[in-house]
């Protein structure tokens, strides 16, 4: 009976979160693997040609995706691939996935159809191989079918098997720490995978640049980024600097490089900050990346936009609270610490937007100073930054 009603209570929380469609694919789903048998839908072979099929799954945020395109790219060294990309966002997966794969399909999907590729893999913190046909593989990579089955053989030792994402990732992050792990190189997966660098491909766009060129006609500007992922609808995560810091920052800037102009990007919903000359908010990032690009410096906190500006070989300035930087720095970057504060991520479920210490307001980031942000920006626009 305890477990029908939890059953049940599921069923009427998938309901809830993804729509009765996506709810009925699931559940679809589980009864394929429940009474045909997982041993059953590993062994069946769905492809019969001469191409590896790969249904590659990165899941998360903006950034997330980027990195987990590193074990993607190290795949097809390995191995030519007709690569389908699962995402819960499809407008992410297109931006960094889109000269890989011409296929996009939505993260349900990969929950109904996974089995039937050759290789799954779903990617977050720890990469998961849901499909393996192991004499496909073979065929095509015999290196390939090695990582895939020491990851497949080696998943308790690899994983930690905890049911709550924010323990769960606490307990990685100080796994990271011990073994001095980061956020790319904890894809390695012990012996499975190289992950050698933190330097990815990211697709151009031609008419995007075009579009840049025009708007901006050979202006200096820096960018900014009052924003983060809503996981919580109409809640500012706490890792975000404040509005009255900035502020006090762009007027510093102003006053002393009155030609640079200061352009902040994030969602179509960002607050504005004042002084800004520019919003680029709610922009396609296409369009997003050029303007990274091409900025004199980008100043943000952790965030998808660090990650992508780094890989755009763009200076950030990165202001830490919550975010263990241990895992989500870039040494090219200038990483700021809090000096109060730091590091609390993952230490209570609702660490994104209640402080752990019992404060009200973050002040991790208040005490961020806008002097601390300028002398180092200072820096970087006369060249003087190492």
């Amino acid at each position: 009976m305890n477990r029908i009603k939890h059953l049940l209570g599921r069923t009427i929380s998938s309901i809830k979160a993804n729509g009765l469609l996506v709810t009925i694919k699931r559940i679809k789903a589980w009864l394929v693997k429940r009474f045909l048998g997982q041993k059953y839908l590993r062994k069946k072979t769905y492809y019969n040609d001469d191409v590896l099929h790969l249904a590659f799954y990165p899941s998360g945020g903006l950034g997330d995706y980027i990195i987990s395109r590193v074990i993607l790219e190290e795949v097809l060294e390995l191995s030519k691939c007709e690569v389908t990309i699962f995402a819960d966002k499809l407008d992410f997966a297109r931006a960094i996935y889109g000269d890989v794969s011409s296929v996009y399909k939505f993260w349900y999907e990969y929950d109904t159809d996974a089995y039937k590729y050759d290789l799954a893999l779903w990617v977050e913190h720890f990469v998961h191989v849901d499909s393996l046909k192991e004499s496909r593989v073979l065929r095509f990579s015999p290196k390939l079918a090695t990582s895939a089955r020491y990851i497949v053989k080696n998943r308790h030792d690899l994983y930690v098997d905890v049911g709550q994402q924010c323990w769960r990732e606490r307990i990685q992050f100080e796994r990271c720490r011990v073994l001095g792990l980061d956020r790319w190189t904890e894809l390695r997966m012990q012996k499975a995978f190289k992950v050698t660098t933190k330097v990815v491909s990211i697709p151009l766009d031609k008419d995007s640049e075009l579009e840049w060129s025009e708007q901006f006609q050979g202006k200096q500007y820096i960018t900014i980024n009052y924003d983060a992922d809503a996981m919580i609808s109409n809640r500012r995560q706490l890792k975000m600097w404040t509005a009255e810091n900035y502020k006090i920052f762009i007027k510093m800037i102003k006053e002393s490089f009155p030609n640079i102009e200061i352009v902040q990007l994030g969602s179509d919903n960002a607050e504005r900050i004042a002084g800004v000359d520019r919003y680029i908010l709610g922009q396609n990032l296409e369009y997003v990346k050029h303007i990274l690009k091409n900025s004199l410096c980008h100043i943000d906190c952790e965030g998808g936009l660090v990650h992508l500006a780094t890989q755009l070989d763009t200076k950030c300035i990165v202001l830490f609270g919550p975010t263990p930087v241990h895992m989500y720095g870039y040494e090219q970057n200038i990483n700021i610490v809090s000096a109060h504060c730091s590091n609390c991520m993952g230490l209570h479920e609702m660490w994104a937007y209640e402080c752990y210490r019992g404060c009200k307001t973050a002040q991790c980031m208040e005490n961020i100073t806008p002097e601390d942000v300028y002398e180092r920006l200072n820096k970087v626009l006369l060249n003087e930054d190492n």
